[in-house]
């Protein structure tokens, strides 16, 4: 192990180990994250390079963007800055070999070539859509692991390739990866990133580089004025597609390359097929669609509820269509306040296109602009600007349903097309309270009691607004779904959607309040009665997949569960919650292999979770308890004290704060969390502490028997874990014997 070299031994709050790498570019460091239970890369660059001001500010905002992408091609960026003079970045620890050391061996089987090719490719069309151009796509810079290839160090060439450096003597790069423009001087953009890209792809197709010479000025001489033979001179089995797609990349005229990513990956994809002996995945039958919540474009504090209320009841409209597989609003709401780019964002979310918009208001009338995007290429398929009062709101929303179904060429069943022109309400002030009342049902018990006062003003001016009623019950059930009321208010939901239900009897939100009172009451033969009704309405609804799951767990058939939740984590990014119950069926079920892979996915995920969110206390205290399942129980107790400290209102929260501590084996600490997380407790969970794997330890306690009974007399089976019920612990993602996506 290589000494630390002093005075260096922390930076930030990262502590260097040992030297793992050194070149041109400065150190790479084993560190270990004191903060988080991982350990990581530290790139510390040449102190030198720290002399160009502008280009150290360009690598922050750079690192500080590429952050932002979770491809699973490209390695992270934690953290970037300068320590004592020496600009760093923080990264995973990423092991594998890399492709330079690969092709060392010889050329790649063409299938696995064009397969390394296409996920390089896809990662950049994430990332250049941020603006952000690699500068130095190399060999070297490609990380093989088990998972795939893995792009590094985005953002470095934003030093490298400074002019105030290159004029102290640093080289600009790679001269076998630089493209002629580069060569030129001229600035590079994602053209450049696509030479070398094709340059790469050349090598691992022949096993030779296509410019290869014995210096710098050799090697530009041949990229400036020399052609290489086809790969296929080279391999024949490489064939004429593929030849053509490698030549068109390193053609010396930018402008005659492929413009963008996204087309060179629609080629790819064909040169992939030729190749795959396996069929490709089937196409999805029904188009997956998510509606993101519309930017604000002015600055009156009413219009970002109308926006938010317009993306929300275009979710509402479109759930109807049984043509569509819709997110719902608890899947895109993480995604509110994320600027990325459509193509990542329909990755995340599992989808095939993106509604967005935004809305700028001057006095009484509104512009709002919406566009469909299909996440592949990025291509608008429809788009308009509306100009209209306040008052026509409702007319915006129905046409921009109505157009979006047309340019999907979605068959619309007998009386759909009509549901989309129906207006909800005929007082257009009644929709606007609506409106904003949408967005707040969720998000605090302060904006929980604004939402209800909307709703009631929407309500005396339309006492028949059927989904106002509905969205009044949802803000009640929502209070006892998160801890903020007692069962009481499952009364009261239950009247509101019984009362929508009088108005319009198919009404898809009312029938889901319906579902979350029973949940409320733990009621769970009649949640599974009202959650087959939803399906039948909305096959691919991921609440009532959600909440079945849930109930066969509660029921003691955590066998019938595990399909549903196998099949919502390959719809979409899997949530701490659903995660968590896969993982609760599988302690149970088996196989331990596919349970123990779960449970470590799950781990890394909570890590990842709580880094780019460290402020859900919740999330935190779920990553505690995984810790401490794991082994790791000081760093555990550790992850759940903090989450006390953000959060020590939340009852949830001490709850399983009260689970990290009984898994710890402190019993007394694990009491105390106990009391006070369940001192407001809805009644409806009140049984489940007994039943509770998590509280096993503490069950012949005669302070846990004295709060909650003795559990020899219960037969209940046990019931699952989740962020919104106490008692669970687990959540993050797996997948069926296949890998699980993570959240965003």
């Amino acid at each position: 192990m290589d000494p630390i070299p002093s005075p260096v031994s922390t930076l930030s709050h990262y502590r260097l180990i040992e030297l793992i790498g050194r070149g041109a570019m400065g150190e790479v460091w084993l560190a270990e994250d004191t903060q988080l239970p991982r350990s990581v890369a530290v790139k510390l660059l040449p102190a030198h390079l720290a002399e160009d001001r502008d280009a150290v500010d360009r690598l922050l905002r750079e690192a500080q963007a590429a952050a932002s992408i979770d491809h699973p091609a490209v390695v992270a960026v934690y953290e970037a800055g300068v320590f004592e003079g020496r600009p760093y970045l923080v990264m995973p620890r990423v092991e594998g070999e890399t492709l330079e050391a690969r092709l060392a061996r010889g050329p790649l089987p063409v299938i696995e070539a064009v397969e390394i090719a296409t996920r390089i490719a896809d990662a950049l069309a994430e990332v250049h859509a941020l603006g952000i151009v690699h500068r130095d796509l190399k060999p070297s810079n490609i990380m093989l692991t088990a998972r795939g290839p893995k792009v590094l160090d985005f953002g470095v060439a934003a030093v490298k390739g400074s002019p105030r450096l290159t004029a102290t003597g640093v080289a600009l790069g790679t001269p076998l990866a630089m493209s002629p423009e580069q060569l030129r001087g001229s600035p590079p953009d994602n053209r450049s990133d696509l030479w070398a890209l094709g340059c790469m792809i050349y090598e691992m197709l022949t096993g030779r580089q296509p410019f290869a010479g014995d210096d710098f000025a050799s090697v530009a001489a041949r990229v400036l004025n020399q052609q290489p033979p086809a790969p296929s001179a080279q391999r024949a089995e490489v064939g004429a597609d593929l030849d053509y797609l490698v030549m068109k990349l390193l053609r010396k005229d930018a402008a005659h390359r492929y413009a963008r990513a996204e087309d060179l990956l629609a080629d790819l994809d064909n040169c992939c097929a030729a190749f795959r002996v396996a069929p490709a995945p089937a196409a999805h039958s029904t188009p997956r669609i998510a509606v993101l919540y519309f930017d604000v474009m002015s600055a009156e504090p009413d219009d970002a509820f109308v926006a938010a209320g317009l993306a929300e009841d275009l979710i509402v409209d479109l759930t109807r269509v049984q043509g569509l597989s819709v997110s719902s609003r608890a899947e895109v709401l993480p995604y509110r306040d994320r600027p990325l780019p459509p193509r990542t964002l329909a990755r995340e979310l599992g989808v095939d296109y993106i509604v967005h918009g935004s809305v700028r208001r001057a006095g009484a009338r509104a512009r709002i602009s919406a566009q469909l995007v299909r996440a592949s290429d990025g291509h608008a398929l429809w788009a308009d600007r509306f100009d209209r009062t306040l008052d026509d709101l409702f007319e915006v929303q129905a046409e921009v349903s109505r157009s979006i179904v047309d340019a999907l060429q979605v068959a619309l069943k007998p009386g759909e097309r009509e549901m989309l022109d129906r207006a909800p309400t005929s007082s257009a002030e009644a929709y606007g309270f609506y409106l904003r009342a949408r967005p707040l049902i969720s998000t605090s018990r302060d904006d929980s009691r604004r939402a209800e006062q909307f709703l009631h003003r929407a309500l005396e001016l339309d006492p028949n607004f059927a989904l106002a009623h509905a969205a009044l019950g949802e803000c009640y059930a929502d209070r006892g779904m998160r801890w903020w009321s007692g069962l009481e208010v499952a009364d009261q939901a239950m009247v509101c959607a019984e009362r929508a239900l009088e108005i319009e009897p198919d009404l898809l939100e009312a029938r889901l309040v319906h579902a979350m009172v029973y949940r409320l009451r733990g009621e769970s033969e009649k949640l599974l009665k009202a959650l087959d009704h939803i399906r039948r309405t909305d096959p691919d609804n991921a609440q009532a997949m959600e909440w079945t799951a849930w109930s066969y767990m509660s029921m003691g058939r955590p066998e019938e569960a595990v399909p549903v939740l196998e099949h919502l984590i390959r719809r979409g990014p899997a949530s701490i919650v659903i995660s968590g119950y896969l993982e609760d069926c599988l302690e149970v079920l088996g196989p331990f292999d596919y349970a123990n892979r779960v449970s470590q996915q799950n781990l890394e995920h909570r890590i990842e979770f709580v880094r780019r969110h460290p402020e859900d206390a919740l999330a935190r205290v779920f990553l505690g308890i995984s810790l401490i399942r794991d082994g790791q129980v000081e760093a555990g107790i550790a992850q759940t004290e903090r989450a006390i400290t953000i959060a020590p209102e939340d009852g949830r929260l001490r709850y399983n704060a009260a689970c990290a501590f009984a898994r710890a084996g402190l019993p007394d600490r694990a009491l105390i969390e106990l009391k006070e997380g369940t001192r407001n407790i809805p009644s409806y969970i009140a049984d489940w502490p007994r039943h509770d794997p998590d509280l096993a330890s503490l069950r012949d306690h005669p302070e846990f028997i004295r709060l909650f009974g003795s559990s020899a007399s219960s037969k209940s089976p046990p019931s699952p874990s989740g962020a919104d019920r106490p008692g669970a612990s687990r959540g993050a993602p797996p997948r069926a014997p296949a890998q699980l996506d993570h959240d965003a």
